[in-house]
């Protein structure tokens, strides 16, 4: 493969015109992969998550956010805006960070960029790709993180496969909001401050949408609107499990070891992949005792210290 320089690309726009939380976090690993070859470039991104900003704060290439609305077609002169905006800023490299997006294709194509990458829109148009980048393809990990990085690395040459050494779901923590995190934690417990904890803490998300969601007020309950509070409280626990939604997501991003139960048949695509990390189904049918054995030995190998952030 190949045909991509890292030489002469200094602006890169990425594009993920997306509202939901996980699926913003998702884009993570392409932004830490971007920093691996391209470490004096710039990034702009296009989303729809209104809490981009604090998701990728601390990706020091990232320069600019565009935000669009839900429904971009909706209104029209500020999407008419973005799109002299993107032309105007001359990218040398625009990556469309998902299979079959229609709009972050048309985005990708319209920005002007000198090259731009993206995995297949669908069967048809991989079946009409080059044979090089079919087989490419074919050695793709299939997870939705990694659609991208996967493509990136193939246009490179890079000879790893993604998931060949993936880059991790992140958000970057400062200390000191890792240190307000587990200040929080404590007051939750109700231990002193230089007590030492007994046993391990397991963060569970309730509140999901629809049948993921869970009953509540059986232990001590925390809540934010700031995602990086929530992310922090998170890396001060041992572990977390909940079912797929984007704070699962954002669990993963701040490096406490996740189990993520999955009712529909995609675990394969979403489920957390570090090191500690697992994934349950969890769809009708599925054996109670099966899923909290799995549980179980998830707990059972955790690391013995917390984990820290990647």
């Amino acid at each position: 493969m190949g045909g991509l320089s890292s030489r002469g690309v200094h602006r890169i726009l990425v594009l993920r015109p997306n509202h939901r939380l996980g699926n913003t976090l998702l884009v993570t690993p392409l932004l830490s992969e971007l920093e691996r070859h391209f470490p004096g470039a710039e990034v702009d991104v296009v989303t729809g998550c209104e809490a981009a900003g604090e998701v990728f704060a601390g990706f020091r290439q990232v320069r600019r956010i565009h935000q669009l609305t839900r429904r971009p077609g909706h209104h029209p002169l500020r999407l008419l805006r973005l799109l002299h905006e993107l032309r105007r800023s001359r990218y040398d490299l625009a990556i469309d960070c998902v299979r079959g997006s229609r709009s972050g294709r048309w985005l990708a194509q319209w920005s002007g960029a000198r090259q731009w990458l993206a995995p297949p829109a669908d069967t048809r148009e991989l079946e009409q790709a080059d044979p090089a980048w079919r087989d490419a393809w074919a050695r793709s990990c299939g997870h939705f993180a990694l659609d991208a990085v996967h493509v990136l690395r193939c246009a490179l040459g890079v000879p790893e496969v993604a998931a060949t050494n993936p880059p991790r779901l992140r958000i970057a923590l400062r200390d000191d909001e890792r240190a307000a995190g587990a200040a929080t934690l404590t007051n939750l417990l109700g231990t002193p401050a230089q007590a030492p904890r007994r046993g391990r803490v397991l963060a569970i998300f309730p509140n999901a949408t629809g049948s993921k969601r869970l009953p509540d007020g059986r232990f001590p309950a925390f809540y934010s609107s700031d995602v990086r509070r929530m992310a922090a409280l998170i890396a001060a626990c041992d572990a977390y499990i909940s079912a797929d939604c984007g704070v699962m997501h954002l669990a993963c991003a701040s490096g406490t070891p996740t189990l993520g139960l999955f009712t529909r048949p995609n675990l394969a695509r979403y489920r957390p992949y570090g090191p500690h990390d697992g994934a349950v189904a969890v769809d009708e049918g599925a054996d109670a005792a099966l899923t909290a054995g799995s549980a179980i030995a998830f707990l059972g190998a955790l690391p013995v210290a917390p984990a820290s952030t990647p």
